[in-house]
């Protein structure tokens, strides 16, 4: 039984971004697990802890395999390696296409002993447990703050695996990179932007809210300049001039590779952005892409980054 109709499903700018389908943010589950859809999966589950695990998103594949576990099989291969990257997917992973279409022949191939989705998928994918186990699990955190959240699923899954000392390991680490980055950057003042720009360097996704990257940054003891709305992401897609809102702030965007550079172009190019205060006064960074909906080694690997690039600007 799908948790929401196809009708509650309205516009969702990062969800787009990243080929899932539309969804009502009302609808997502406030709490760090599908807790009880997990309960009656581990009631009804085999005493074996699984072995052969399939992943349909990104975050969970990001924690599968900061347990130490490459999954038989996921959902977009390319798509982890881009956003995600690290932790690193063996080449022996198999692909099974898009987030939200998977291949149902070759996954009854691969007889996977449990498969993990997000709750958003399970609208219309709820044919899956024809073929295997299933466990959706909510991947965005409402109103928990987002590190306290990805710690959490990361620990109920690795209950759910035996994996519980890797799991304490990871937090641990990612607990210290926030304090050596809060320590370096104790002395910025100025608030932060982080976006990502359009290729037409017109718009920008900008992060906020109760997401991920916004949460890292107040962990570091930094100011998020902005301030508006944002979707269950985290994120709201802003004109390019809303960075200009805070003048005084530090602009840090995501490098997307190509989309990056011709953004950049034609950003030389602009009246408008050259005469933004952070443009003017050297305080543009880009920073190799975060996935903002990530785990515990991409928020460790957002702090290292955050505490290495603002150290250059600390006293600007």
């Amino acid at each position: 039984m799908p948790l929401w109709r196809a009708t509650d499903r309205v516009r969702d700018p990062f969800l787009q971004m990243v080929g899932a389908p539309l969804l009502d943010r009302r609808k997502f589950i406030g709490v760090a697990l599908a807790a009880p859809a997990l309960f009656a999966w581990v009631g009804t589950a085999k005493a074996a802890t699984p072995q052969r695990i399939v992943s349909m998103d990104l975050l969970l594949t990001e924690l599968l395999l900061t347990l130490g576990i490459q999954p038989i099989a996921i959902a977009n291969i390319p798509l982890y390696r881009r956003l995600v990257a690290e932790p690193a997917l063996s080449d022996k992973v198999a692909d099974l296409g898009p987030l939200n279409e998977p291949n149902l022949e070759f996954l009854q191939i691969l007889k996977p002993d449990l498969l993990l989705m997000a709750d958003w998928q399970t609208a219309g994918l709820d044919n899956l447990n024809r073929i295997t186990e299933v466990l959706p699990f909510a991947v965005f955190p409402k109103n928990i703050p987002a590190v306290i959240f990805v710690q959490s699923v990361l620990r109920q899954l690795a209950k759910l695996l035996s994996r519980q000392t890797e799991a304490e390991s990871a937090i641990a680490a990612c607990e210290q990179a926030i304090a050596n980055a809060r320590g370096t950057l104790s002395g910025l003042r100025r608030p932060v932007y982080v976006c990502r720009f359009t290729r037409d360097g017109r718009n920008a996704a900008v992060f906020g809210g109760n997401g991920m990257i916004s949460d890292t940054l107040a962990r570091l003891g930094l100011r998020n300049a902005f301030g508006g709305r944002v979707n269950g992401s985290g994120v709201a897609s802003v004109s390019l001039r809303r960075l200009a809102d805070v003048p005084d702030a530090i602009i840090i965007h995501f490098d997307r590779g190509i989309e990056t550079d011709r953004a950049l172009e034609r950003l030389a190019e602009s009246p408008l952005w050259n005469a933004f205060s952070a443009v003017r006064g050297g305080r543009v960074l880009r920073m190799p892409v975060i996935y903002p909906n990530g785990g515990v080694r991409s928020i460790e690997r957002l702090a290292t980054q955050l505490e290495n690039g603002l150290a250059q600007v600390k006293d600007v």
